[in-house]
């Protein structure tokens, strides 16, 4: 048993992922929600928080809900709700500004996931890139997965020793 407790700590953490974007100052960026490998209800719920508290955009039973959103987003935040139902909830935001830096929540409420981005905005004192150049290239994900697998690993390993420890009946 004492080879479980290890997997409770890791079982009982909340499925985040942290994605760094960096943007430059005038710039438009795409702040990345995706969810695959979960079944998704028919009307799902999304919430884009800017550092825990700043309403960024909602989506509320499947359709935007703006009437919350922060002053400093209004007008400048889009989605692509013909995405939504492949578990696309990511966020266009135009004309990026020096104070859009931070962090940003996407909570997908009915599955339980949240994806951390965190924005970083530069000057723009270097040459724009050219139309072809990818933007936001340097998006990184975290071994997350990794985790959850090790703890599937680490679970059946005490299960199959506990059973052959136990006396037979």
């Amino acid at each position: 048993m004492r080879c479980c407790l290890p997997l409770v700590f890791l079982l009982l953490m909340q499925k985040v992922s942290l994605l760094e974007i960096e943007g430059f100052v005038g710039d438009t960026v795409i702040l990345p929600c995706l969810i695959s490998g979960k079944e998704l209800p028919n009307k799902v719920t999304v919430f884009w928080r800017f550092r825990d508290s700043g309403t960024v955009y909602n989506i509320i039973d499947s359709r935007a809900s703006l009437d919350e959103q922060g002053a400093p987003f209004r007008g400048r935040v889009d989605s692509f709700p013909d995405e939504w139902t492949k578990g696309n909830f990511s966020i266009k935001l135009s004309g990026v500004k020096k104070t859009d830096g931070g962090t940003y929540n996407c909570f997908v409420l009915s599955i339980n996931t949240q994806t951390r981005v965190h924005l970083t905005v530069k000057e723009t004192t270097r040459a724009r890139p050219v139309p072809s150049e990818p933007k936001n290239k340097n998006v990184q994900m975290r071994p997350d997965n990794l985790l959850l697998l090790s703890a599937f690993l680490l679970f059946y390993f005490c299960m199959s020793v506990q059973r052959e420890t136990e006396p037979a009946a």
